[in-house]
């Protein structure tokens, strides 16, 4: 009868009212059902939370109590369980031993279980075993939650903990929570009321439409659906205006993905470019650092070494100088790939500067397979780089620095081995140094000097001491050698070898050679106006000079200023320049030549001697390296040396002279051989200028 009843009364509506209708019923079970959802994932969220936190507090409690289970420190065990007091809803809590016997309780003030005498140890029982309590587990059971938890110390199982909680008060919140959605469902629902009573059944139907095409777009994602209403009312107007903003929207949809796909390529385009070296395709110096600052956190923190090795490349600038950087390029990518096939898969290489990289190696437990490593990067290294058909020969140096013996900071550590890198080049190039406190005071030194070296120059400490070079079979005067001093106003005379690495190391090298140019041209003039004639002046050269684009210009110009005839300027060049920067130092070497310069090449006999590279340079003189001297008449090899040299130089029509020359034997083997000129201590020490020009002496003994 009823249902009749509301049958006949729906048949009497409008169909406006029977859409309001049937849209209110719709919208009040609907919300009547969001109403049940809401409080049932209330409850089952609030309830998961509680259940999470008391699992959560469960470990850190059964963590902290694993040291007092070990040492049966049931104070300790109490002290711990007290933590719970904190929270209202745990009632007790009980600490199993790995037999299953309690070892020690808690329950909070006012406990139910406590206030009727309830053992709870029996609510977990032990008597099940290792099954029973060694195992995690969380229930709820009715208004409880019951929680056991493992206690472990070095990975073993050790006991357990049994927590009881009242999760009552829950229902309470729920039973407001439902009483506040419900309050909020039924508001809903008289609006909603209110607004389908104001909707009219010409605009229902079409934001009906409307609304099933949003869904299907929201749903399908897609936004080439269209809407079909060509009307010309408002819901017309509406409608076409919704398939204009589809259209639009799918059009930037597209473009939109096309930028993102862009912006993916070029944002990985830009990590390559942040951490990794476009030449050799290597980390770069970015990365290295914090890869470093990690390696030695975790070396700090596992108590193991780890070891950076910083690497030099020897002679790569002249590759680039010689050949073009392009070249240098190439072979810095073949430099690159030899090096990392010599490391571990777990090492990492990153090139940090122009020709250095780096090394990060970790866990290292026998220092003696750094060696081997070391030796292995510079076997790669020491063979020729074919590039084009063309030979290139570099070597590499590498300092070596080990955290946490030489330091405990990334910082320090890369100037540990950026120090022992420099001992290895000062060492001769092509091998390896690990760091000692001492380079650490070397290094200091060298600083200092460095520093003081800047302003020699400016402060007038530099001077030119000239050492004579005469006949061997007259002692007539034939020249002189300029030699640089630094007289350092509290050190005293700074030795060369200190200070000229150092110059030649910072480039300090270009303006101190450019000084000793101009000043020993200008003291040339002096003497010749003096009366001294037929003298050369010889002035060393380093191979930096003589790259520098500028060298030749610098020449030119302390000639016309000093209005010095080039013929008595003599530039000495060492082997190793010759060798080494053969293309480049040839040109330059035949600029000087066409000036009507002499070259002389300095310390022969100690370099890479080539009968096809003397062909090469217009010489004029050999200087016998003074090792090979001081070794006679002792040495039968020396000797056999010195006469070779002499012959050969014979041979290609050039002459020679013998430095470091200090007794009569000497001086006789040497007139024996034909050596032509003769220079060291046994005729004069190099004297200053002043004394050079009060001296006036043109002739030296020769018996």
């Amino acid at each position: 009868m009823i249902f009749s009843s509301i049958r006949k009364a729906v048949k009497g509506l409008s169909i406006q009212n029977k859409f309001i209708l049937i849209n209110v019923s719709v919208t009040m079970f609907a919300l009547l059902f969001a109403v049940v959802m809401a409080v049932v994932g209330e409850y089952k969220s609030k309830r998961d939370f509680i259940l999470e936190a008391l699992q959560v507090q469960s470990e850190m409690v059964a963590n902290n109590t694993a040291a007092a289970l070990v040492f049966k420190d049931k104070n300790g065990a109490k002290q711990i369980l007290q933590s719970f007091s904190v929270s209202l809803k745990v009632h007790s809590a009980v600490i199993y031993n790995e037999t299953g016997e309690v070892f020690e309780k808690y329950f909070s003030p006012g406990s139910s279980i406590k206030a009727t005498g309830t053992d709870v140890s029996h609510a977990h029982d032990g008597r099940d075993g290792l099954q029973t309590h060694l195992h995690n587990k969380s229930t709820i059971l009715n208004n409880e939650i019951h929680i056991i938890q493992k206690i472990i110390f070095e990975d073993k199982i050790i006991g357990s903990l049994y927590l009881q909680a009242d999760i009552s008060d829950l229902y309470d919140d729920i039973i407001s929570y439902l009483i506040y959605t419900s309050s909020m469902a039924l508001i809903g629902l008289a609006l909603a009321s209110l607004i389908l009573i104001k909707l009219s059944k010409s605009i229902i139907r079409p934001l009906l439409q409307l609304t099933r095409l949003m869904g299907s777009v929201i749903e399908k994602n897609d936004y080439s659906i269209r809407i079909e209403n060509n009307s010309k009312d408002e819901i017309g107007v509406l409608s076409q205006g919704f398939n204009k903003m589809l259209s639009y929207i799918e059009a930037n949809d597209s473009k939109l993905a096309h930028e993102l796909s862009e912006r993916y390529k070029a944002q990985e385009h830009l990590d390559k470019l942040a951490y990794y070296d476009i030449t050799t395709e290597l980390p770069n110096r970015h990365f290295f650092h914090k890869q470093l600052d990690h390696a030695v956190e975790r070396s700090i923190t596992t108590e193991q070494k780890m070891v950076l090795l910083f690497l030099d490349l020897d002679n790569f600038k002249n590759v680039n100088d010689t050949a073009g950087h392009e070249t240098g390029d190439i072979l810095l990518r073949q430099a690159s790939a030899r090096l990392s096939d010599v490391l571990r898969q777990n090492d990492y290489i990153c090139r940090i500067g122009g020709d250095e990289f780096a090394i990060i190696i970790e866990n290292v437990t026998d220092m003696g397979g750094i060696s081997i490593v070391a030796k292995k990067c510079i076997e790669s290294l020491s063979n020729p780089f074919d590039i084009d058909g063309k030979m290139f020969f570099i070597g590499v140096s590498i300092g070596i620095s080990v955290c946490p013996i030489d330091t405990v900071t990334s910082n320090e550590l890369l100037i540990n081995a950026d120090m022992a890198m420099y001992e290895a080049k000062i060492q001769g190039k092509n091998n390896y140094q690990y760091f000692n406190q001492e380079m650490n005071e070397v290094h200091s030194y060298r600083y200092q000097l460095e520093n003081e070296l800047r302003h020699a120059i400016d402060k007038n400490q530099l001077e030119l001491y000239y050492q004579p070079q005469v006949l061997s079979e007259t002692g007539t005067l034939v020249g002189y050698e300029a030699l640089m001093r630094w007289k350092h106003p509290e050190k005293g005379l700074i030795p060369t070898g200190d200070y000229i690495p150092v110059a030649e190391e910072t480039g300090l090298i270009l303006p101190l050679g450019k000084w000793l140019i101009d000043t020993a041209c200008e003291h040339a003039r002096q003497l010749l106006d003096d009366g001294l004639k037929d003298v050369t002046i010889a002035i060393n050269i380093s191979g930096i000079q003589i790259r520098e684009k500028d060298f030749i210009n610098n020449i030119t110009n302390a000639l016309n200023f000093s209005g010095l005839d080039p013929d008595i300027l003599e530039i000495e060049l060492t082997e190793s320049i010759l060798m080494n920067d053969s293309e480049l130092v040839i040109k330059k070497v035949h600029q000087l030549k066409k000036l009507g310069i002499h070259i002389a090449i300095d310390d022969f006999g100690t370099g890479f001697s080539s009968m096809n590279y003397l062909k090469s340079f217009p010489v004029t003189k050999l200087k016998i390296d003074k090792g090979f001297i001081s070794g006679l008449p002792e040495s039968s090899e020396d000797e056999a040396i010195v006469r070779a040299i002499i012959a050969m130089a014979h041979g290609l029509n050039i002459n020679v002279i013998a430095e470091g020359v200090e007794s009569l034997e000497q001086v006789q083997i040497l007139k024996k051989y034909g050596c032509e000129m003769l220079q060291g201590y046994y005729h004069a020490k190099p004297i200053p200028f002043d004394e050079l020009l009060q001296s006036r002496q043109t002739e030296y003994k020769v018996y």
